[in-house]
């Protein structure tokens, strides 16, 4: 069924006349073409002017409903093919909204029917339950970007969350406006980034975010938070830790700069460069470079077989003391090999922290490719985890148990999701410590 919001009609092509009997002009009403015969027509009364309910009724019981909230809300629909994991089972009620009214008028259903919420952008960093969300999902889809001249080389671009990351990348790169060129291709939408604050290859949203522009979810009021409101940290914000259901994300305000130079600190990205002999690299030379880069790593997902959520584990910021720790430990299960890649991540840091990738520890346990059911880690890159076809949340999870169980048995160290997990317990569902190895 479809809901049309306060003083919102649904009326025939044959009773459309009906709408003249209320007193309602063509200049106060706004057409969308539905499938077929009826369409609806959403009403802009005057404000002095509310007819009660029972004489809309009244005119023409069989043509008209009147019905809330505005935003159309669908029921049952599959999150699958929302999710880049193509995985997980429907939304008990799912609504797609563009404007601050269609969000606030979502939330007011929700409120209603005493719902809860969850914003579903890109579907890039999630997994799903195969049971689905017993809720309302909400579906960004605000589009644009604008910008402005702030200074001599700083440029501000403000988008919307509902673009795609990679699309509004592309634009930015196109203008030669630096500082996300490295974060290219990867999934999902504007608000998702600021939610989990992205990086890859030396550039994260943090180090350019300006400010964002967001919803709270209780009150519908609009906001505007700062860096530091924002709480962001190594793959976290606010947003998914200390407040994960306040706020809808609407917009970003990101600070650029014209006149940039290219971030090669990674060694992948040195390399690629240094195999073509070019030292001086354009912005878009580094865009084509991270894309190459990451498809050769991070299968793009794009269909159900390859489907995957990017980085299914944190790297793991461990300090020096801990970093001397775990090299005792490796010693006694691994062989000089793997201690000379511990060696090599050791002296790749720069500062306190040392940053031991997740990869690494995967790998020397040999779980690249093991697979459970559907879902396999991937051989090239065993920090992501793959749908080879038909893979539920359920496999994923005994998957990442199982890798999780073998690491920490092998190395000591406990790995941490990246994945949010909607519909799906995380302690209950994680534990690896009451299962047998």
């Amino acid at each position: 069924m479809i809901f049309i919001g306060p003083r919102n009609l649904l009326v025939s092509r044959q009773k459309s006349r009906f709408l003249a009997s209320l007193g309602i002009t063509a200049s106060r009403v706004r057409c969308e073409e539905l499938k077929g015969d009826p369409i609806s027509l959403a009403v802009r009364r005057p404000v002095r002017y509310s007819p009660p309910r029972r004489q809309i009724l009244a005119g023409d019981r069989q043509n008209v409903k009147y019905c809330e909230p505005m935003t159309a809300i669908q029921q049952n629909v599959p999150l699958k093919p929302y999710t880049t994991f193509k995985i997980g089972g429907p939304a008990r009620f799912f609504a797609t909204a563009s404007t601050p009214e269609e969000f606030r008028s979502a939330l007011d259903f929700a409120r209603r029917e005493r719902l809860p919420v969850f914003v579903l952008g890109g579907g890039s960093n999630i997994l799903v339950s195969d049971r689905g969300f017993d809720g309302l999902v909400i579906h960004p889809a605000q589009k644009g970007m604008e910008h402005e001249a702030c200074g001599e080389d700083a440029v501000l671009v403000r988008i919307q969350a509902g673009e795609i990351w990679d699309e509004a990348v592309r634009k930015v790169v196109e203008r030669e406006w630096w500082g996300i060129e490295n974060l290219s291709h990867i999934p999902g939408q504007v608000g998702a980034a600021l939610v989990q604050n992205i990086g890859a290859y030396g550039q994260q949203i943090g180090d350019v975010l300006d400010s964002a522009e967001v919803m709270e979810i209780e009150t519908g009021a609009v906001r505007t938070l700062f860096p530091k409101d924002c709480r962001l940290a190594y793959r976290a914000s606010i947003f998914d830790t200390t407040a994960p259901s306040r706020f809808i994300i609407l917009s970003l305000h990101l600070r650029l700069n014209s006149l940039g130079k290219p971030n090669l600190a990674y060694r992948d990205v040195r390399d690629y460069f240094a195999e073509r002999g070019d030292a001086e690299p354009t912005i878009a030379d580094v865009r084509r470079a991270i894309i190459e880069i990451r498809d050769r790593k991070f299968p793009f997902p794009r269909e159900e077989r390859g489907g995957n959520a990017g980085s299914f584990f944190k790297n793991l910021p461990v300090r020096k003391d801990e970093f001397e720790t775990l090299r005792v430990a490796l010693a006694r299960n691994f062989p000089t090999s793997v201690m000379q890649r511990l060696e090599e991540i050791r002296q790749r840091s720069t500062s306190e922290h040392i940053k031991l990738p997740a990869a690494f520890l995967i790998d020397i346990c040999g779980l690249k490719g093991y697979r459970v059911g559907g879902a396999e880690v991937n051989p090239q890159q065993p920090l992501v985890l793959l749908n080879r076809g038909g893979a539920t949340a359920s496999d994923v999870l005994a998957l990442a148990r199982h890798i999780r169980r073998t690491v920490h048995a092998r190395t000591g160290m406990i790995l941490e999701l990246e994945p949010q997990l909607v519909g799906i317990e995380e302690k209950g569902a994680l534990d690896f410590h009451s299962e047998k190895s």
